[in-house]
């Protein structure tokens, strides 16, 4: 009898742990349609590109500021490198993202709460697209989840077990993405603020700390030798920036809107008046979610833990450079803002249900039009045809040359490009805003030598004027095509390529300039 009632238990147990399973499995059903949705039709862009290259140096020349993410593709690389198989390890780890958010809204602030959380990020664009992408984004939001959720349960019970995961998590994401580090300070903060007064538990925790720092420094001394250009530019006073980049010591208001709307619904550029005074009035509506859950008397202490998390690492990024706090490089911070919205809703819900509806109702909608803007609208440059265009059309003798991307672009290529002809990099071969003639006069001379054609590739704040003007002195242009570059902030973005002929090896017979408009749809237009 004893017997039968403890089977009879059990089943019952593994029945609800079942049905209360149902939520959470739908939503990352349904963030896996959407991840997984068009994940190898659009082109690697120019980082994604770069990430393969590094990991096929592996393992000989692996190195030290990020090596877990590339460890990890160059493993995944063995089993397949189409763009769409590359792409489906932060597919994995943006589904990891989504759970753990789920997890830890759940731990402070009810399962409701963690649901919604979760389904946010499901739904996110911007989230979808770091997902969709040969970058450590996803990697880095998923490793910090976990640091986070395990410092959870050291605040809670602070055994020498949730320490470990704690620091363990915390050393790998910050060998994964550095910026993610500042999870370090809001760490730091929390751990004294909830143990001040007991001198033992803060000392074990400070051991683990230690460790931490210690197995990461041969990596930050790496990060800050490479960082120091940038960094001395950054923070140099008198150097010559933009004046709005230095107007604020702290995110303003209005920095902080954006970040609520680009993390939810609608990274993208507004394409008229309305549709931008409806996001700002949107993002108004976010902003009121964040004080609704900071403030309502019912809300979950614990709900400024993550609070912390999500605001100490944001302030600290933007005081070392405001040219830091970009969405990519902060995403790892979404899924705790997402948390503080999701426990807004809920406030809101139980203080007026029929605003919650509302507000459900402007969200759904404002999502779907971002969703709808990203699946149809091609965003990543499309490196893709670039090659395949000159594949086709190349002879022997070509020269390849690239005024876009850095120098390591030259052998990231071959991802795509596997031709004869050489590849080089130019920076200021293609007039622009920024580079002036002279500039681009310097650069023919720089030229290599061009024994038959010359594959010319441009890319943003191209002048096309001031090219043909240049250009002509010294080549005849023999086909103009045009490829998406960078949509997903900017509208109408181009690579344009070029395919000249000396003037030395072409004058006897030059023919008519041929300017033809490709939107990356068929490389057939060129005739090639």
């Amino acid at each position: 009898m004893k017997a039968e009632k403890l089977n009879s238990t059990e089943t019952s147990i593994q029945a609800d742990w079942l049905w209360e399973s149902i939520p959470i499995a739908l939503i990352l059903l349904l963030a896996a349609g959407f991840d997984l949705y068009q994940l190898g039709t659009e082109s690697l862009w120019v980082d994604e590109l770069y990430s393969v290259n590094d990991a096929k140096g592996l393992p000989g020349h692996l190195g030290l500021i990020r090596p877990v993410y590339f460890i990890l593709l160059w493993l995944w690389m063995q089993f397949g490198t189409s763009d769409a198989w590359l792409r489906g390890l932060s597919v994995l780890f943006g589904l990891g993202s989504v759970f753990l958010t789920y997890q830890l809204g759940r731990r402070v602030a009810g399962k409701a709460t963690g649901l919604i959380a979760a389904l946010l990020l499901a739904l996110s664009p911007l989230f979808i697209n770091f997902a969709q992408m040969v970058r450590m984004y996803t990697l880095g939001t998923c490793l910090g989840l976990g640091g986070t959720l395990a410092l959870v349960h050291a605040l809670e019970n602070p055994t020498t077990t949730s320490m470990a995961w704690w620091a363990s998590l915390r050393l790998l994401v910050n060998l994964t993405a550095p910026l993610n580090a500042t999870l370090l300070f809001a760490d730091i903060w929390l751990v004294w603020f909830r143990f001040r007064k007991q001198r033992a538990t803060l000392l074990a925790f400070g051991k683990w700390l230690l460790l931490v720092i210690l197995l990461w420094l041969p990596s930050l001394l790496s990060l800050v030798s490479g960082s120091l250009p940038f960094l001395s530019k950054a923070l140099n006073p008198i150097a010559k920036i933009d004046a709005s980049a230095t107007r604020h010591s702290f995110p303003s208001f209005v920095d902080v809107l954006r970040k609520l709307k680009n993390f939810t619904a609608f990274p993208f550029p507004s394409t008229s008046k309305v549709s931008s005074l409806f996001y700002q009035a949107y993002s108004l509506l976010l902003a009121a979610l964040v004080g609704i859950a900071i403030i309502h008397k019912n809300h979950k202490p614990r709900l400024c833990w993550i609070a912390a998390w999500a605001f100490i690492p944001s302030v600290m990024i933007f005081l070392v450079s405001k040219r830091l706090w970009i969405d990519r490089y902060i995403l790892f911070l979404s899924p705790y803002i997402l948390i503080i919205l999701a426990a807004g809703l809920m406030g809101l819900w139980r203080w007026k249900r029929s605003l919650a509806i509302a507000v459900a109702i402007i969200y759904t909608i404002t999502v779907s039009s971002g969703l709808i803007r990203y699946y149809t609208v091609q965003d990543r440059q499309d490196w893709r045809n670039v090659a395949q265009t000159i594949s086709i059309g190349e002879k022997p003798g070509d020269t390849i040359v690239l005024s876009i991307g850095s120098p390591k672009m030259t052998s990231a290529l071959g991802h795509y490009y596997s031709g004869d002809a050489p590849i080089y990099s130019l920076g200021k071969l293609c007039p622009s805003d920024r580079v002036k003639k002279p500039d681009v006069e310097e650069a023919l001379n720089n030229l290599p030598p061009i024994s038959s054609r010359l594959w010319l590739v441009c890319g943003t704040g191209f002048d096309q004027k001031k090219f043909r003007t240049v250009f002509k002195e010294h080549f005849d242009l023999e086909r103009h095509a045009e490829f998406t570059n960078e949509n997903f902030y900017r509208q109408n973005d181009l690579m344009h390529l070029f395919l000249v002929i000396p003037n030395s090896l072409n004058s006897t017979d030059t023919p008519n300039p041929t300017d033809i408009k490709n939107k990356s749809t068929s490389v057939s237009a060129l005739g090639l």
